[in-house]
């Protein structure tokens, strides 16, 4: 799976059908997922209800209660999958050839920008719904948070060589804190879609903090 969105499938067809059941539990846990980030990002984590997300995903309640036992399970699902996601779209942008450790930097920040920016539900669930979804999603959102300095440390260290004066592994938590601020900031602003104008500033300040 490359973006959420493929996780948006069509209603399954009434009567009969040549489904699997396998193929009916992923469809549906698919849309409940989508429907889940949408619903959040239109009315707030707390103000969402199950009934919200059924209705949105066109399933049951009772469909609902069998993937997930209650909304908070639910939410602790999509983000995990949104991260994911994420995740392997930042690994492709570093594996790919760069001409040097600042163009690496570069083409990861505005790939993440960009991935946000394609994806406004999801970019709202990971950088501002966590904030209200509780203590089990916000744990969730630190271990994210710590991972994204984590893959950028090991980016940075591979790009630049051994001899590289590598900064306090603190420097790369305060670059990922600062892009996660400015990024919260424009989709409580302007929106998702001015997401890929951040790309450069956000890659600037992080070059600088870290010697580039």
């Amino acid at each position: 799976m490359t973006s959420i969105s493929d996780l948006n499938t069509p209603r399954l067809p009434s009567g009969r059908h040549r489904l699997t059941k396998d193929d009916v539990v992923a469809s549906q846990r698919g849309r409940l997922i989508v429907a889940l980030l949408e619903a959040a990002a239109d009315k707030g984590y707390p103000a969402t209800t199950i009934g919200d997300v059924v209705e949105r995903a066109g399933v049951s309640r009772k469909t609902f209660y069998e993937h997930f036992p209650s909304k908070e399970h639910g939410f602790q699902a999509a983000f995990t999958i949104t991260a994911e996601v994420v995740i392997g779209q930042l690994e492709a942008a570093a594996a790919a050839p760069h001409e040097d450790w600042r163009a690496l930097v570069r083409a990861t920040v505005q790939a993440y920008v960009d991935a946000l920016a394609a994806e406004p539900a999801a970019a709202r669930a990971l950088h501002v719904e966590t904030l209200s979804a509780g203590p089990a999603v916000l744990d969730q959102r630190e271990a994210m948070l710590r991972l994204f300095a984590d893959l950028l440390r090991q980016a940075c260290r591979e790009a630049r060589g051994e001899s590289w004066p590598e900064p306090p592994v603190d420097w790369f938590r305060f670059a990922i804190g600062g892009i996660d601020d400015r990024i919260r900031e424009c989709l409580r602003g302007p929106g998702a879609d001015g997401l890929p104008a951040l790309g450069a500033t956000l890659a600037d300040c992080t070059l600088a903090l870290l010697g580039g």
